[in-house]
């Protein structure tokens, strides 16, 4: 056997265990994926009343940045009336100033998913002239990245799930926005369920008197 011929079998060795290692994260990754979600939505199937709504917001939100690998995120919750969003639930570096902070309901890339009911992907916010830079300068925080979808259940829209700064050169992925979108359909259908049962509720109690 060459010289040549040994070199490229050991850099075809090299190659497929290489891509064997990423195909094992992959399907690690996956099977994790799978597991949030069907605990997700058996947690979500539980859910009756609205004292058991927040805590379960909370498991969303935290499995949504577990998921997506970022350190930080907010759930913002939508108040049609005012037409504002409020931070109920926050993680990371400034999670006990921003809770019960609102915002107006079209500014800045949450207020562009709210009105648009779409996610968006923005790696690089210094390029986006949909950032606004209110948040950070009142509480002294760092947006670098961001990946945010809409909360929608039955057709109506509850809010949003922002995550920010993944680390790395590239931060979020298209797969990442896919995660988060899936994550925050189930919340949706949670919320709506509730809100669906208690009007129920109120119906029946109407039907009574």
């Amino acid at each position: 056997m060459s010289i040549n011929s040994t070199a490229f079998i050991q850099q075809e060795n090299a190659r497929l265990k290489t891509e064997n290692q990423e195909l094992t994260e992959e399907l690690h990754a996956l099977r994790e994926f799978v597991k949030i979600l069907a605990e997700l939505k058996t947690v979500s199937e539980t859910v009756k009343t609205d004292s058991e709504l927040v805590p379960f917001l909370r498991i969303v939100l935290t499995n949504a940045m577990k998921l997506v690998d970022a350190p930080d995120g907010s759930l913002l919750l939508l108040d049609e009336e005012k037409n504002e969003l409020e931070f109920l639930l926050v993680q990371g570096s400034v999670a006990n100033d921003l809770v019960g902070h609102r915002i107006p309901a079209d500014e800045g890339i949450a207020g562009w998913v709210i009105q648009k009911q779409m996610p968006t992907l923005v790696r690089d916010v210094n390029r986006d002239p949909r950032f606004s830079r209110f948040v950070d300068k009142t509480f002294k925080f760092t947006t670098r990245s961001i990946a945010a979808a809409p909360i929608i259940g039955d057709q109506k829209l509850y809010g949003l799930i922002e995550a920010l700064n993944q680390p790395g050169d590239e931060p979020f992925s298209e797969k990442d926005l896919s995660l988060l979108g899936l994550v925050c359909w189930i919340a949706g259908e949670a919320l709506a369920n509730i809100e669906n049962r208690n009007l129920e509720n109120a119906k029946a109690s109407d039907d009574k008197e």
